[in-house]
């Protein structure tokens, strides 16, 4: 039966806080799930339109003042003495600040941030960011990665098949880091929330262009990106396109023992992997606005990606003692070359209606990916062999809705209600083909045919409890059905959940402009299990060990939720300066763990499960401030650094470092910039600790410290050309390393990898016309 969507009335948009009108498009806030129950049923169908309704009730009988009908005037009072007094409020867009006026905490990334290092991805640019740490391509808060930490852009999740890989600086206006949830967005933000806001229509004619080239001895990349862009009358348009391609190789060295209890070793191999690959790609992305004259707005955007890779590989075992199991693998090679297609479109209209403003937006998304995976394996002198291949196409399409409204309400109030809906239908076949010696090739096709809905209403308000005292209060009530088929009959999945999340949160300004003030956070969110961990389909492992095991999803797991408090003290300068101290506390139940088994059959296997509590806690400290504050004669030199201590503790596992999600314990940047003139340099120094994780009674492993260290100098070489020059990994990290081990009664088994890293040069040329 297909699930009934109840759409109430839209809801409402802060108005003007603290003087500042810009502050009705800047607010984040946070929120609150209570329990896990049937989602579509009846009581909570009437619950998600009583959260809309409402206040759609109270608005309509609490019309402001400036749009009640005006009394007759009274004729028998004396008016020749009667004075007009005049209120004049002045305000400023230059003057707000988000990260100081907000009552949500958020740093904001401008565009002179993000392009400042000359960087070709969105990961080396957020890995700068206070608060943030990227491991691979998993961007992190509190030291927790994917699903802990909330990825949007423009406010919404991205389409499926997007990668952040396809967006690069130049396409990014700015980038929002939101350290609690917020109403007005998914409430899936336990460690917070990361919104990668892209450049839009502008207000006068652009056209630039930028050519860059990156070069290390793993990686080469070149890439161009331009932006054609201007006003005419009441019509703006924006074009931006970037295109790409580059190469790499890479190797990587790993050992694996074995050891008995009495400490005797019984195993031991070397493994050897090299390969490499190449890929290309391109981005486009087409807006137009248009203003109608009583000052509503139609926006149509666009965006279409396309990219392909190809890559090969070839891995060597060298056994140094003792025998495997068989079939013992020695040698393998093979490759995978991949498409990925995906375009979308919105259309956006905005209207001021009912003394407030309705913003609606209508989505469509689809998306296109295929690879084709060829493997072939041996046994030591090519005794025996397996042939794998596995053709796999994905068409993956998504719909979805928006709305809300915003108006005033009262003295110093800013309520906003909304909805948000969406229908997401995925199509994947897989045709896989596997041969072994002489026998006959076996064909086995897998369907899987998953289909998501998701509703979510909310509420929010803004306001002024005294002139130094704000507050934000909010609830969003989230529900997700997904139901599935397949060729296979484990294959199907039926899931209902739903989340309600309230949310408070607090600004004390010190008086006397002293620029001192004090935050506080009551949060309540969580994290949604994935399509794969729901899926009772099974992946199996070439070579099936402890380290690299077969995987199976859980059709009953049910979300994390998590009780948040959040308390920081943040001190502003006029020069430009400020200092930062926030503490968190997070408490997880329902936590879902990745668990390591032996099926009957014999096979190493990970399949999730919710198992126990966690509890997070998280210090962090900030310090932005020109050098001449210290040193006088600093002149044009900025300092800025940040650090992040983080613990956490999983109930159902043994201690000591029994850290949620491969927590990371410490991590820190500091840099420096000095611009003079047309010149500029700086320098950002990142560090992460790695240590031991417990993640299981018998699985542990350890994670590398990091130490990046990159530059960059930049000319202006006049008014419509700059020259900027990047070094990335001076220091020359490793661009991977870990070590896993496993012990149970039987013994010991331990596995260390590591990939070498390299410096990577880049030259920027940006040209305006």
């Amino acid at each position: 039966m297909e699930p009934e969507l109840i759409i109430g009335p839209l809801a409402f948009e802060p108005g003007t806080i603290n003087n500042c009108p810009e502050r009705n498009n800047h607010l984040s806030s946070a929120s609150h799930p209570v329990q896990v129950q049937e989602m579509f049923s009846q009581p909570f169908r009437c619950g998600a339109a009583a959260l809309l309704i409402f206040p759609s009730l109270v608005l309509a009988q609490t019309a402001p003042a400036s749009v009640k009908a005006a009394k007759p005037a009274d004729k028998t009072k004396d008016t020749s003495t009667a004075q007009i007094q005049t209120i004049e409020v002045k305000g400023s867009a230059a003057h707000y600040d988000p990260r100081r006026d907000d009552t949500a905490s958020k740093t904001v990334l401008n565009r002179d941030e993000i392009t400042k290092y000359g960087d070709d991805n969105v990961f080396d640019v957020l890995k700068r960011a206070p608060g943030v740490t990227v491991t691979g391509n998993v961007l992190r808060m509190r030291g927790l990665g994917a699903g802990y930490t909330q990825i949007l852009v423009n406010g919404d999740r991205p389409p499926p098949g997007f990668s952040l890989d396809a967006l690069t600086p130049d396409q990014i206006e700015r980038i929002e880091i939101i350290r609690s949830a917020s109403a007005e967005y998914s409430m899936q933000a336990i460690a917070g929330t990361i919104n990668i806001i892209l450049r839009k229509v502008v207000a006068k004619p652009q056209r630039d262009v930028r050519l860059s080239y990156n070069h290390s001895s793993q990686n080469r990349n070149t890439s161009v990106n331009g932006t054609w862009a201007n006003k005419v009358d009441q019509l703006s348009y924006f074009l931006n396109a970037a295109a790409w391609r580059g190469t790499n190789d890479y190797a990587s060295h790993s050992d694996e023992e074995f050891y008995l209890p009495s400490g005797q070793i019984s195993q031991s191999r070397e493994t050897a992997n090299n390969g490499g690959g190449a890929w290309k790609g391109m981005v486009l992305l087409p807006r137009v606005l248009y203003k109608f004259d009583n000052g509503d707005e139609l926006n149509l955007n666009g965006s279409a990606q396309a990219s392909s890779n190809e890559s090969a590989y070839r891995w060597v075992h060298t056994a140094q003692f003792g025998a495997w199991p068989r079939p013992d693998y020695a040698e393998g090679q093979g490759g995978t070359p991949a498409k990925q297609r995906v375009l979308k479109g919105d259309v956006n209209y905005v209207s001021k209606i009912g003394g407030g403003k309705l913003d609606l937006t209508m989505s469509a998304e689809r998306s296109r990916f295929t690879s084709d995976s060829d493997n072939v394996m041996y046994t030591a002198a090519r005794a025996s062999r397996l042939e794998r291949n596995w053709d796999t196409t994905t068409l993956a399409s998504r719909a979805s809705m928006r709305g809300k409204f915003t108006r005033s309400l009262f003295d110093d109030h800013s309520l906003a209600t909304g909805f948000d809906a969406s229908r997401q239908k995925d199509d994947q076949a897989r045709d896989r083909h596997e041969q072994t010696d002489a026998a006959p090739v076996t064909e086995t096709i897998e369907r899987f045919e998953p289909r998501i809905d998701r509703f979510a209403a909310f509420i929010q308000d803004e306001w002024n409890l005294r002139q130094n005292i704000s507050a934000y209060v909010g609830a969003r009530w989230e529900g997700v059905q997904t139901e599935s088929s397949g060729t296979n009959a484990d294959g199907g999945i039926s899931s209902r959940n739903h989340v309600l999340s309230p949310v408070a949160q607090f600004l004390y300004k010190f008086p006397d402009k002293s620029g001192r003030q004090l935050r506080l956070a009551l949060t309540r969110t969580y994290k949604a299990p994935t399509l794969d961990q729901l899926t009772s389909r099974r992946y199996e492992a070439t070579l099936n060990t402890r380290f690299s095991p077969d995987s199976s999803g859980n059709p009953n797991l049910k979300p994390e939720l998590a009780t948040g408090i959040d308390a920081g003290y943040e001190q502003f300068w006029e020069q430009g300066g400020m200092v930062a101290i926030s503490v968190t506390r997070r408490a997880i139940t329902d936590y879902i763990r990745t668990a390591l088994v032996v099926d009957p059959n014999g096979r190493w296997l990970n399949q999730p499960l919710n198992d126990g509590d966690a509890l997070v806690h998280t210090l962090e400290a900030e310090v932005k401030m020109p050098l001449k504050s210290l040193i006088p004669s600093a002149t044009g030199v900025d300092m800025r650094a940040s650090a992040s201590r983080n613990w956490s503790e999983v109930s159902t596992v043994p201690g000591p470092n029994n850290r949620l999600d491969a927590q990371m314990p410490l991590s820190a940047n500091v840099g420096l910039d000095y611009k003079s003139g047309d010149f500029g340099l700086g320098a950002t120094l990142v560090f992460q600790k790695g240590s031991w994780v417990q993640v299981s009674e018998a699985q542990s492993q350890r994670q590398l410290t990091r130490r990046d260290l990159d530059a960059y100098a930049l000319w202006k070489l006049d008014p419509r050309y700059q020259l900027r020059v990047s070094v990335a990994n001076i220091l020359g990290t490793p661009g991977s390393w870990y070590e896993r081990l496993y012990a149970d009664a039987s013994g010991i088994s331990r596995q260390a990898h590591v990939m070498p890293g390299a410096i990577r040069t880049g030259v920027n040329l940006e040209a305006k016309f």
